[in-house]
Formats: structure tokens, C-alpha cells, sequence
């Protein structure tokens, strides 16, 4: 499981609900206080809570909970960088020291929940244990921890306490929370452990349960069940907080059992977000501001929304709608692409790729535009004050204002201009209008169960250390269980070594190298065996097993190794698929001959092919990707730009065969080959492409889910990037690692950050996000995106 996660939650398959939570919106200053009659245990205390982040920025401290005391109060607080994104940390501090702090932890993932747990007992002599931090049920290390034994601090004691802000003392709030917080639990006298407020599942993700323990004289309970009064105090001490800067619309459904779509921060260009990122702003007014969602639309089902304009009529008044995530969010006018379908205030039209677009009614500033896509036909429907455009009707698909691709995967956005306002609703406050019969909210409680709940059943990485002896066992670690691998991809990572592949279909005895184009090695006796639960390294080779050495392994499941002869196509090809992940091992000898099919075995088109020749050394690793298309090569080997190419891969792989050519990488006479072969596969594996911006606030790619791993190459003259998040736990995703070269691991590298839904590029680095540059990648899931009683994905 990944430590350190936020958590995209749809029940969890956990009993257990909760119900709502409390916005912080930062611009209404808000927060919640209460001053304790009396004091309360200053040692010994535990503040548990989930916290979902909304608009991310620098220099944006939020305040968590507070003490007064000191020159800002005694704070438990996210610290971010005042100029860039280069620092976000959780600290504990009184203004003049800190007292408490954890340097790299990026909580910058907007579209997911976060689990804190902060408890105190400074009667331990060890200094670790005076302070335990968890997030997301595991312990954090600390940077710093500077409590000192037998010292009382202001938490419970009867000062100023906020949720939501600091307290200076004798001084006004600041330091405003913004996004969202639910299931707070203060416990006074008592230093308690994450597992009293949350558990993992059998998919091995963090879920909520219920506290059962005692609260203390000054501990309380804050569910946010009570609009009116949204600190009240429901543990039974009637410690109720007291509200500032809240109303009742600031109770919203969105929960960490009920994840809802909010506007996406990490993808947004410009517009200022508020009111938990349901809110924007362009402030600038010089250029369009543009904004996606954190959530897709499923590719089936029928979806509704509502948005509002604060005014109309004139340039700039905003454009609601929809745009695939392919389209390049980083190009100034992407909203007029031709996948980005909208309603316009301007001009009182809707836009496609045209913007003068066609007429439709008249909309007036704080009326509510109504949206209702179906993604199983592809009808998009407008509507205004609850009569729909165009005479259409959602509820029977007629008339709609348009009617999009249904292979294309799209996203909710906005684009705004000329200091414009508007405000967006996915239903975690009550809608305006009933939706149309049929119609249903973007939350996570709304989407289908996804077919795989958890991805270390067909993927896994495991981390581990070599002694140098002969017959090292490796157990894999996966949360699943007992993981055989079928494909094994081994990396030396504290010293440089050769990238070794090895898979079931042609042997365990049978070795190739992703940094080379070398023939095949045959190892006699096999000096790698896959075992039930893992490997077995029978060799003191340091590629594989140098003393003190550390590795990684990635590995994908077929069918358990049980391979078949396939006769589908022109050429016959040993195969071991995986039908369930899109994932499939083949071996085939080469003919020769033009225009060449290959039974791949998955069942669905693949995105992603790589094939080595294995029987003559200087061939080099051929590969295909959608998004470079056919007739086109480039090699994993080598970090030689994507080149023309009519001798290699023919035609588009269809959901049984792909096309070869009569190039020797591929298919020369009397060549023996291996090729493995990825589709896309819903919530467990994303194959894609994004356009890189130069800007270290880079491009935020849309997966669906969280990667455990993640491939990256320019389609220009450079490397081939490897991340994961079992080197790389906590944000940012720095450790790199190379599939053309040898070297040892880099450890501050292109860094990325790997969230809930996708990843985000956090670096000016030409590996990964040089201005203008097209990349292509392949993702892997950890956990799926979630559905209704199904394991949430896990993120950072």
C-alpha cells in the first residue's frame, strides 16, 4: 500500500458513513473557536481529522488547529513556499520556534481526502514519542521534534482554540484554512494511535471508522451535522465551537466515504479558486483563465451539473461545459478546441471550435445554467432557469446542443476572461433544479464498482536489498497476496547495472536488457526462479544480488504463466494474457514478409508494444504508442527521437492482432522475437500523451487513478523515465531511474507529483516537461478510482 496517501473515498467497503463536512472558504476568513472554561490535559491529547485541500498556491500556510500562546499561537499547520512549489510542509510551531516539523510531505493533492492524527504525551522520556504524527494511517518521521519532556502546551487549555486558524496572542485570526474538513475528534488526557479512527481495507487503502473511545473533560466531537450551528459538539461534553465566517451552505455533502468533483487547482491556468474550489475568479483580466475538474465523466451513465455567471453579456463572461482530457490545457485558447464543447455567456452562444458559435437564448448574470451529458450516446444538453435549450430534453436524448464521441474521455471546466466570476455545483449542496430522470451527481458513491479493486493483483514493486549470497529468497509484498510474476523487470538502483527482463512465456532462464540491444542470455542453471510469493535469486551476481546493493522489481501478471499457441494472424505466437488487466507476454518467429499479423491475446486493442529481437545482437527494442501512431518508431533502448518508419508497426492493433512490417526488429526471417503488449484497462492502466509546458507549475495529467508506476519519454532526443511510489512514498515522486542506460538511480530527478487522479509535473526538466514538447507515457495503478462500495484509489 502507498504510505502517506489522500484518498479517493466511495464507502470503502466499510460500514461505516460520514454524512458531511465543513468548507473553509479563506476569503471569508473562516474558522471555528472556543475558549474552555477550564484547562484541560496539556501533555497528554490527540486531535484526529480528514481534510480534503481546495485552491493550492504559494504561500499559502493553513492553519489547522490552534492554540493561543506565543507570538502566532501554538499551530498545527500545511507551510508552503512563499515563491514557488518547491516546499510544503506539516509543522507544529509557535511563531518564534518550531516545535514540530516534516520537511518532505507535498499535501497538494486537491482532489482527494487526507487523514491527520496529532498526539501529544510529553511525559515520554523518548523524544519520539512525545509527538506521534499519522497521515493516512501511517507514522510520519520527523525533520525536527523539539517537545519537551513533562512540558505543557495550550492545546485544551482555556485560551483561544481554532479550528480552521491560528491564534496569536491577544491577536486576530489568520492563516485561514482553505477546503474542507470533516470527523474532527479532540481528545483530551489521552495520546491515541490512527487506528482509533480509521482502518484499511482488504484492498489495502485507509478508510474512516468509528471512534469508540473516550473525549476527556475538554474533548469534543464535531461533525458538522447541524447547518445552523456547524461546531456543535456531539461527543456529549457540549464543548460546542462557536462559528466565524460560516453559514449553513458551508455544511457540504462532500465526505471521506463520498468524495465529490470540485474545479482541479493542479489543472487549472490562471483563475483564482475559492468557496473549496466550487468557485473562480480571473483577476488579471489580460487573458482567458481555464479550469478542469478533478473528476471525469464516466464512460457510461448519465451525469448533471449546474454553474453560475455572476454577470452577462460582453467578452469574457465564462464558458461552461466539457473538454477531453486530451486536449492540451497548456495552449492559451484550448477551450475553443474542437473536443471542448460549451455554453458561452458571450454573445448568448455555444462554442465548438468556433467562436461566434450559434445562438441560444439569452442568459442574465446569477441565472443557473443547467448541464446533462450523457456519456453512453455522447448528448450534451444545456438549459437555463429550468427550460432546456433548444427545446431539447435530456430524459429522452432529444434535441441535443451537441453530441460528442463516446470513446473520448471528458472532464467538466470552465475558461473565464475580463475579470469574470462564476461559481460551479456538482450537488454537494443542494441543486436548483431537480436533474432530468436518470441523471445523476459526479461523486464517487455515483460511479460503477471498478472491475479491478486492487491493482497489486496484476502489478507490483518490490524494493530489495542484496547480500551477496546465493539462494536470497524475495517475498513480494502485495497487498493482494501471493504475487507470481510473469513479466519481471529488474533495476539496480545504489549502483549502476544493466536492466534485466525476464518472463514466464520464454523462461526463467532466458535474460534480456532494456539498456542494450544484445541477443538473448541464456543462464544454465537459472539464476532468477518465480516462485508462488515472489523470486528466488540463486546467484551472487551483483546485477541481481551485490551485498549491501539495493534493487527494484517491477512485475505484471498474465495468467499465472500458463501460455497457448495462438494462430490469429499470419504469424503464430506463443501467448500468456491477462484479459481482466490488458496485459499480455508473446513470443513468435519472424517470416519476413510485409503487412504481418500477430495474435496479441488481450482481447481489446493495445496502446503500447514493445518487441525485442532475441536472437541477434544490435537489434534494438521496437515500440509502438497510440499516440505516436503507426509507420512511426523509437526504441527503449535508445533515447533517439520517434522516427518514420514503413518497416515496423503497419496498421493500428485491432482487440485481436497488431501489424508488423518486414523490419528486422520486428520481423526478419528466421528471427525469434518477444513482445509485451498494454492496453488501457479503466482505473487500472492510463496510455497517453501530454504536451509539456517548461514551467515548473507543469502540466497536470488526468489517469482516472493513482500510478504506482509510471513511465515517461519525450517523442524528441531523450530519456526514458521510470517512477514508482514504492521508492518514492511521499511527494515529490524525485527518484528516477532510466530504462535506456545503466546508471545508478537519480535521486533528484524530474521530480513529479503522483496524486489521486493522475500525476503533475513539477519540474522545468527536458525529461519530462520541456515547453512544447510532446511526451507519451504509461501508467499503473495502485488502487482503481473507486465506485459505489468499492476500494478507493490511494494518492499523496
Amino acid at each position: 500500500m502507498t504510505m502517506f496517501g489522500s484518498q479517493w473515498l466511495a464507502n470503502a467497503g466499510s460500514t461505516y458513513e460520514i454524512e458531511q463536512s465543513i468548507r473553509f472558504n479563506d476569503n471569508d476568513s473562516a474558522y471555528l473557536t472556543r475558549t474552555p472554561s477550564s484547562a484541560g490535559n496539556q501533555k497528554t491529547n490527540t486531535i484526529s481529522c480528514w481534510v480534503k485541500r481546495a485552491n493550492l498556491g504559494t504561500g499559502e500556510s493553513l492553519a489547522m488547529f490552534s492554540a493561543a500562546g506565543g507570538s502566532y499561537g501554538l499551530t498545527w499547520y500545511i507551510d508552503s513556499s512563499e515563491t514557488d512549489f518547491s516546499r510544503e510542509r506539516l509543522s507544529l510551531s509557535d511563531g518564534s520556534s518550531t516545535l514540530w516539523q516534516a520537511n518532505d510531505y507535498r499535501l497538494r493533492d486537491p482532489a482527494s481526502w487526507y487523514h491527520f492524527v496529532f498526539a501529544m504525551d510529553t511525559t515520554q522520556a523518548t523524544q519520539s514519542n512525545r509527538m506521534k504524527v499519522y497521515i493516512n494511517g501511517a507514522l510520519v518521521t520527523a525533520d525536527s521534534n523539539a517537545l519537551v519532556e513533562n512540558t505543557d502546551y495550550p492545546f485544551f487549555d482555556d485560551v483561544v482554540n481554532r479550528i480552521g486558524s491560528w491564534s496569536p496572542s491577544g491577536g486576530a485570526a489568520g492563516r485561514y484554512m482553505e477546503g474542507y474538513m470533516a470527523e474532527i475528534h479532540l481528545i483530551d488526557g489521552a495520546q491515541k494511535a490512527a487506528s482509533d479512527f480509521g482502518e484499511y481495507n482488504d484492498d489495502g487503502v485507509w478508510i474512516p471508522k468509528a471512534y469508540s473511545g473516550a473525549y476527556g473533560d475538554q474533548g469534543a466531537y464535531l461533525k458538522g451535522q447541524d447547518s445552523s450551528a456547524l461546531g456543535d459538539d456531539t461527543s456529549g461534553n457540549g464543548n460546542d465551537f462557536s462559528s466565524s465566517g460560516l453559514a449553513a451552505n458551508d455544511q457540504m455533502s462532500d465526505s471521506p466515504t463520498n468524495n465529490w468533483c470540485i474545479m482541479n487547482s493542479l489543472d487549472a491556468v490562471g483563475p483564482t479558486l475559492s468557496d473549496g474550489n466550487l468557485a473562480f475568479t480571473d483577476s488579471n483580466g489580460s487573458a482567458w483563465r481555464t479550469a478542469r475538474a478533478t473528476m471525469a465523466i464516466p464512460s457510461t451513465g448519465k451525469w448533471y451539473w449546474e454553474c453560475i455567471a455572476a454577470s452577462s453579456g460582453g467578452a469574457g463572461d465564462p464558458n461552461f461545459g466539457i473538454v477531453a482530457d486530451t486536449v492540451n490545457t497548456q495552449v492559451s485558447d484550448w477551450y475553443q478546441d474542437a473536443l471542448a464543447y460549451a455554453y458561452s455567456t458571450r454573445q448568448d452562444s455555444v462554442v465548438n471550435n468556433d467562436w461566434t458559435g450559434t445562438s441560444r437564448g439569452t442568459y442574465a448574470g446569477g441565472n443557473v445554467l443547467q448541464i446533462a451529458y450523457d456519456s453512453g450516446t455522447g448528448k450534451l444538453h444545456f438549459g437555463i432557469q429550468n427550460s432546456w435549450i433548444n427545446g431539447g430534453d435530456p430524459a429522452d436524448g432529444s434535441s441535443p446542443d451537441f453530441t460528442t464521441s463516446t470513446t473520448l474521455t471528458f472532464l467538466p471546466y470552465v475558461a473565464i476572461y475580463n475579470s469574470k466570476t462564476g461559481s460551479i455545483n456538482f450537488g454537494q449542496s443542494a441543486f436548483a433544479y431537480t436533474p432530468p430522470t436518470g441523471f445523476k451527481a459526479l461523486n464517487t458513491s455515483n460511479l460503477d464498482t471498478p472491475t479491478i479493486t486492487d491493482g497489486s493483483a496484476y502489478f507490483h514493486t518490490q524494493l530489495y536489498t542484496g547480500n551477496g549470497s546465493s539462494g536470497l529468497a524475495i517475498t513480494n509484498d502485495a497487498n493482494a497476496g501471493d504475487f507470481k510474476p510473469d513479466l519481471w523487470y529488474l533495476a539496480p538502483r545504489s549502483n549502476g547495472d544493466n536492466h534485466v527482463v525476464i518472463d514466464s512465456v520464454r523462461g526463467v532462464t532466458s535474460r534480456i536488457y532494456t539498456n542494450k540491444g544484445d541477443a538473448e542470455d541464456i543462464d544454465s542453471p537459472a539464476q532468477i526462479t518465480f516462485e508462488t510469493d515472489g523470486f528466488d535469486l540463486d546467484t551472487t551476481d551483483v546485477n541481481f544480488n551485490g551485498s549491501g546493493r539495493t534493487y527494484v522489481a517491477w512485475q505484471w501478471k498474465t495468467t499465472g504463466g500458463s501460455s497457448s499457441t495462438n494462430e490469429t494472424g499470419d504469424i503464430t505466437s506463443t501467448v500468456s494474457a491477462n484479459t481482466t488487466a490488458g496485459f499480455s507476454v508473446l513470443t513468435y518467429s519472424g517470416n519476413g514478409s510485409d503487412n504481418q499479423e500477430i495474435g496479441h491475446g488481450i482481447g481489446i486493442p493495445p496502446k503500447m508494444i514493445i518487441t525485442k529481437r532475441r536472437n541477434a545482437s544490435g537489434s534494438n527494442w521496437s515500440s509502438y504508442h497510440d499516440a505516436v501512431g503507426i509507420n512511426k518508431v523509437f526504441y527503449l533502448n535508445l533515447r533517439n527521437a520517434v522516427a518514420s518508419n514503413t518497416e515496423q508497426y503497419r496498421a493500428v492493433p485491432t482487440s485481436s492482432v497488431y501489424t508488423v512490417g518486414v523490419g528486422g526488429d520486428v520481423n526478419a526471417s528466421g528471427g525469434t522475437y518477444v513482445s509485451y503488449c498494454f492496453a488501457e484497462v479503466e482505473g487500472f492502466s492510463s496510455i497517453g500523451s501530454y504536451t509539456g509546458n517548461g514551467n515548473a507549475d507543469g502540466p497536470f495529467v488526468y489517469c482516472g487513478f493513482e500510478p504506482a508506476f509510471l513511465l515517461i519519454k519525450s517523442t524528441g532526443d531523450n530519456k526514458w523515465v521510470i517512477k514508482d511510489t514504492k521508492r518514492s512514498p511521499f511527494n515529490a515522486a524525485s527518484l528516477t531511474l532510466v530504462a535506456n542506460n545503466n546508471d545508478a538511480e537519480l535521486t533528484s530527478d524530474q521530480p513529479v507529483d503522483i496524486n489521486s487522479s493522475g500525476f503533475k509535473l513539477r519540474t522545468t526538466g527536458s525529461g519530462v516537461n520541456a515547453s512544447g514538447v510532446t511526451y507519451i507515457y504509461m501508467a499503473f495503478a495502485e488502487h482503481p478510482f473507486g465506485g459505489d462500495g468499492a476500494a478507493p484509489a490511494t494518492a499523496r
